[in-house]
């Protein structure tokens, strides 16, 4: 190599990083962990009520990673199996809310809606009446989403916050493309609808 060249960087993927893991390599868990545990919890906190709920899945999500990673399909997506892992935490800790919900007596705030937005604080708005107008907006889309089905609700926020292609939230919710393609476009529809009656376009 001459004197000045640099050898280049091999990143490894997500893939990689899990082969390793099942390989011993404990260390590629912090490095999957480092990557994806913002992206998860944001994703997690809009499917659960309480901030310290959404850690726990999370943390629950990177175990089962842990435990089951013998049990990761050679040529699959790393993020498809995560994803699915925390969904199913997430519906496991919503049925076990339910219940809870039926055998407890509820206290005056019950029904509050609890908020979802677990972003880092912005910056003061110069402009108070457009900073006003920007979190009510969010307010009412945060609204709109929590108040779809489930089954929509997932599919929206792996397309629309998550990035994931249809193939892969099929692949996530264990359903076919079609069924993924019509629980979107009745949720957005649906939001549509609902942002509409308040005047939001």
């Amino acid at each position: 190599m001459a004197m000045g060249e640099c050898a280049a960087v091999t990143v490894p993927t997500d893939e990689d990083l899990l082969l390793a893991l099942r390989g011993g390599h404990a260390a590629s868990l912090g490095v999957l962990v480092a990557r994806w545990e913002g992206p998860l919890f944001r994703f997690v906190s809009r499917l659960v009520d309480r901030p310290d709920d959404a850690r726990d899945v999370c943390q629950e999500t990177f175990l089962r990673i842990l435990d089951k990673a013998e049990a990761f399909r050679d040529g699959a997506r790393f993020s498809t199996w995560m994803y699915q892992i925390a969904l199913n935490l997430c519906r496991d800790q919503t049925r076990k809310k339910r219940r809870w919900s039926r055998l407890l007596i509820t206290g005056p705030s019950a029904g509050v809606e609890t908020p979802r937005d677990h972003a880092a604080p912005e910056t003061v708005a110069t402009n108070p009446a457009a900073a006003y107008e920007h979190t009510e907006r969010r307010g009412a889309v945060r609204r709109a989403l929590s108040a779809l089905p489930r089954e929509q609700r997932e599919v929206l926020l792996l397309k629309e916050y998550e990035g994931l292609k249809f193939r892969e939230i099929a692949d996530v919710l264990g359903v076919a493309e079609s069924t993924v393609k019509s629980r979107m476009y009745a949720g957005l529809d649906a939001m549509r609808m609902s942002l509409a009656s308040l005047g939001i376009q």
